[in-house]
């Protein structure tokens, strides 16, 4: 067995996180975490019973969205078919919880799968595969692209190649999601969103879902160059919103090639430092795309090194205190219920929680 690479995230220390302790807000509230994983990894565990410790903190989680983390891939086969062994854990999951034996939240609910898009056309028996596999729950495509050349930037235990996203092979292989009703999920960084840009261009009719807030790095060459990153950032966040195949995700901050760095600290952030962190952020993404174009996610456990997953949602909810009624609906649930079109399980519990 080849040895498991190196993590590149904060370690999650639960003595740590528990030395901040908020009351929930708005508990009522229906959310639908629109990013998370769940893998077994040395010395990082974070399956279901992880996972539901933490949606069952006291924010009212109906469901979620898995993407990929290349968890459980099949031993017994060669790739690129050995990535449908994680849609196949990831159904499982979603079978658990569709029992009902842990609550109402319907975690899993939809899948964003990790088929290598490289193989061009090649792709398509892997697709099928994947779909047959999944429960009726694959929405999407997601491969390992955030890219930069400074090795401290490296936010996958296997990092990409340079340039995935200018690939002749990847563009093929994108080519065919649409045919098969997938959207495509891209992790990318801020130095890297004129090729998303590009990519967008090319195909004006794939849905493309931009994770974290399209990468702002703040470690690094960066550490020092917050305001000159964000005017470069929100620069091209407006320029991509032009692109109406586009949607983006707000969250992924507690990485460490943000560069907050709050596992440094000799206590974790509370939600309201987080909310005023985060607020030019979110600002920016929502005014730019839109709140019916931006969904909420927690990017568990990966973010959980540095906050808790009750701060997190308190922070997104203090944040857009006071905001439209039907903008918080879409920020929350509403957007992530559309974008990976969510079963009618999932989608009655959205409906019967806001009326």
């Amino acid at each position: 067995m080849a040895e498991a690479p190196a993590s590149p995230h904060a370690p999650v220390r639960e003595a740590w996180l528990a030395q901040v302790q908020e009351p929930i807000l708005e508990p009522e509230l229906p959310i639908i975490d629109a990013h998370h994983h769940l893998w077994d990894r040395p010395g990082q565990r974070y399956l279901l019973p992880e996972y539901l410790a933490d949606t069952g903190s006291g924010h009212r989680i109906l469901a979620s969205v898995y993407v990929q983390c290349r968890s459980m891939y099949s031993a017994d086969r060669a790739a690129p078919f050995d990535a449908v062994g994680e849609v196949e854990f990831a159904a499982g999951i979603a079978a658990q919880s569709a029992s009902g034996l842990y609550g109402e939240s319907r975690l899993c609910a939809a899948i964003v799968a990790g088929a290598d898009l490289r193989q061009g056309e090649g792709i398509v028996p892997v697709l099928e595969e994947m779909q047959a596999r999944s429960g009726g729950r694959l929405r999407g495509i997601r491969n390992a692209t955030a890219w930069h050349g400074d090795p401290r930037l490296v936010s996958n235990p296997r990092p990409p190649p340079a340039k995935v996203l200018t690939d002749e092979r990847f563009h093929e292989g994108v080519a065919c999601l649409a045919r098969h009703d997938l959207s495509l999920d891209i992790w990318a960084y801020h130095t890297q969103l004129d090729e998303v840009l590009a990519l967008a261009r090319r195909f004006p009719d794939q849905l493309i879902v931009l994770d974290h807030f399209g990468g702002p790095l703040g470690a690094g060459p960066y550490a020092h160059q917050r305001q000159e990153v964000f005017q470069t950032w929100s620069l091209a966040i407006r320029e991509l919103a032009r692109c109406s195949n586009l949607r983006l995700k707000l969250g992924g901050l507690g990485m460490k090639v943000g560069g907050f760095a709050f596992d440094e600290r000799a206590t974790p952030p509370s939600s309201a430092e987080l909310a005023d962190l985060w607020r030019p952020y979110v600002l920016t993404c929502v005014e730019a795309f839109g709140a019916e174009r931006c969904l909420f996610e927690s990017n568990f456990p990966v973010d959980k090194g540095m906050f808790s997953y009750g701060v997190l949602w308190n922070a997104f909810k203090r944040l857009t205190q006071g905001w439209d009624k039907d903008d918080r609906v879409a920020l929350f649930s509403g957007t992530a219920e559309d974008t990976y079109r969510l079963s009618s399980n999932s989608r009655s519990a959205v409906v019967t929680a806001r009326s």
